[in-house]
C-alpha cells in the first residue's frame, strides 16, 4: 500500500463529533485535555467487587431511548454534533457522501440480549424483538444506522482491526475520497463499554490496579472506556467552495501486521514501525518532520514497551540530539476505547494542530525514556506545531499510523 508524495484530491477534516466519559460534545473533551484531567472513575454499569475493583471510562450523562442499544446511543449523540459543526445541508447528503466505520464489538448489548432471551426458552421461535436486536448487532449495523441519519448513499464500510479499527477507516476513506468514490465521507469509530470485554481483559491480567499510567516506570495496566468519535472528512476543493471551518488536512496513513501474538506486541515494534514508515511514504513525508507523536499509550508494561522501542529506532537520530517529537497518550484521559480509539486520537491530534496546544498524559510522573513526553497540562506551541503523528496497535499484530498536518489559513481562500 506504499506510494510515493501525497496525492491528489487534498483531503481535510471538516467536522468532528464526540460523545465520552469526557462528556457530550467535543468542547468538553478538550476542556479535560486542556486542563490535564481525567474523566475514568470507579465503574458504574455492573458490579466490579468480583474483579478486584476497578476504573473505567463510561459515559456516565448519556439517556437512552427505549431499547436503543448503548453504542448505537453514544453514536446517534455524536453524530447530531457532527452535523452541526460540519455545516452540512442538504446538498451534502446523497450518493456524493459516505460512510467508513471502524468497531470492535458492535451493538454488544443487543448480543447479550439475544443470549438471554434464547436461554431463557430454548424450544421458542425467535419473537420479532429477537430478530430486531439480531439484526442490529451486526457489525455493520453502526455504519447503516449512521448513513440512514446522515442521508448518506455513497460508500459504506466497516473496519473491524480491533484497537485499530478507526482508525483504518480513517485510513481507508482517505483512499475513497483520493480515488474519487465520493466528495465526502464520515469517518471514525463507536465502542461502548461492557462487561463482557472487561472480563476478558482482566482474564488476561491486562486492566491496572489503579490510575492509567502511560509510558510510567510504575504502569501496570489498562482502563477500558466508551465513546463513539466521528470525523468529516472532505475534498479541500469542496470544503474551500462552501467556506467550510478546515481543521486540519489527513496527509497519509498506514497499517502492518507483524503477528507475534493473539494477545502481546511485538516487543521491537517491527509492525508499527512499517505501518508508520508506509505512512511516511504516503504522505512524502521523513522522521524529521514530525512535531507531535499523540501515541497508543495504554499503560500496558507490553504496548508501552514496545512503543518506545519503534519511536526509539525510528528517530534514532532525533533522540541522539535531544530533538525528540513531542509524545503523549489520551488513554490516561478518556481510558482505553477500543474500536473507537483511533479515531479519538485522531482528534485530539487534529484539535491539537488547529489549536496549537500539545495534549498532555496524566498521571505520568517517572516517563520511561528522557524524551519529551508531555506531562501535566496542555502546552502552548506557540505556532511550532504543524505535523503530528497519530499512532494504535491492537491485538492480533495490527498496528496504524496516521500522519496530520495544521491547515495553513491562506489555503482557505
Amino acid at each position: 500500500m506504499e506510494q510515493q508524495g501525497p496525492a491528489e484530491p487534498r483531503v481535510v477534516v471538516t467536522g468532528l463529533g464526540m460523545v465520552s466519559a469526557a462528556g457530550p460534545d467535543v468542547g468538553s473533551a478538550w476542556q479535560l485535555i486542556r486542563e490535564g484531567r481525567s474523566a475514568l472513575a470507579p465503574v458504574e454499569l455492573f458490579d466490579s467487587a468480583p474483579y478486584g475493583g476497578a476504573l473505567s471510562g463510561e459515559a456516565l450523562h448519556l439517556e437512552r431511548e427505549r431499547g436503543e442499544d448503548r453504542s448505537l446511543q453514544l453514536l446517534r449523540l455524536a453524530s447530531a454534533e457532527l452535523l452541526a459543526d460540519s455545516g452540512w445541508g442538504e446538498e451534502q447528503r446523497g450518493a456524493d457522501t459516505g460512510v467508513v466505520l471502524g468497531t470492535c464489538q458492535g451493538a454488544i448489548e443487543n448480543a447479550k440480549g439475544i443470549h438471554r432471551s434464547f436461554s431463557s426458552r430454548p424450544h421458542t421461535a425467535p419473537t420479532s424483538e429477537d430478530r430486531r436486536a439480531f439484526a442490529e448487532y451486526r457489525p455493520g449495523f453502526g455504519t447503516q444506522f449512521l448513513a440512514d441519519r446522515l442521508g448518506a448513499e455513497g460508500p459504506r464500510s466497516t473496519v473491524g482491526m480491533v484497537c485499530v479499527s478507526s482508525s483504518v477507516a480513517i485510513i481507508h476513506a482517505l483512499d475513497l475520497l483520493r480515488r474519487g468514490a465520493a466528495r465526502r465521507i464520515v469517518a471514525g469509530g463507536f465502542e461502548s463499554f461492557s462487561q463482557f470485554v472487561f472480563s476478558g481483559f482482566h482474564c488476561i491480567g491486562a486492566l491496572a490496579t489503579g490510575r492509567l499510567r502511560p509510558f510510567d516506570e510504575q504502569r501496570d495496566g489498562t482502563v477500558l472506556g466508551e465513546a463513539a468519535v466521528l470525523l468529516t472528512l472532505e475534498r479541500l476543493e469542496d470544503a474551500e467552495a462552501r467556506g467550510a471551518h478546515i481543521y486540519a488536512e489527513v496527509l497519509g496513513g498506514g497499517y502492518a501486521a507483524d503477528a507475534f501474538h493473539m494477545t502481546a506486541p511485538d516487543p521491537e515494534g517491527g509492525g508499527l514501525e512499517r505501518a508508520i514508515r508506509h505512512a511516511f511514504a504516503d504522505s512524502g513525508l521523513g522522521t524529521d518532520d514530525v512535531d507531535y507523536v499523540c501515541a497508543h499509550g495504554t499503560g500496558t508494561v507490553f504496548n508501552d514497551g514496545m512503543e518506545c522501542a519503534t519511536f526509539g529506532r525510528l528517530f534514532a537520530e532525533r533522540a541522539a540530539s535531544g530533538t525528540m517529537p513531542a509524545i503523549s497518550s489520551m488513554k490516561s484521559v478518556f481510558g482505553h476505547t477500543l474500536g473507537a480509539a483511533g479515531a479519538l486520537d485522531a482528534v485530539a491530534s487534529v484539535l491539537a494542530l488547529d489549536r496549537g496546544m500539545l495534549p498532555p498524559s496524566v498521571a505520568l510522573e517517572q516517563p520511561i525514556a528522557d524524551w519529551d513526553f508531555v506531562c501535566g497540562t496542555g502546552r502552548d506551541c506557540n505556532g511550532e506545531l504543524k505535523i503530528a503523528l497519530s499512532t494504535n496497535s491492537a491485538f492480533g499484530g495490527n498496528n496504524s499510523a496516521l500522519l496530520l498536518a495544521r491547515i495553513q489559513r491562506g489555503a482557505q481562500g
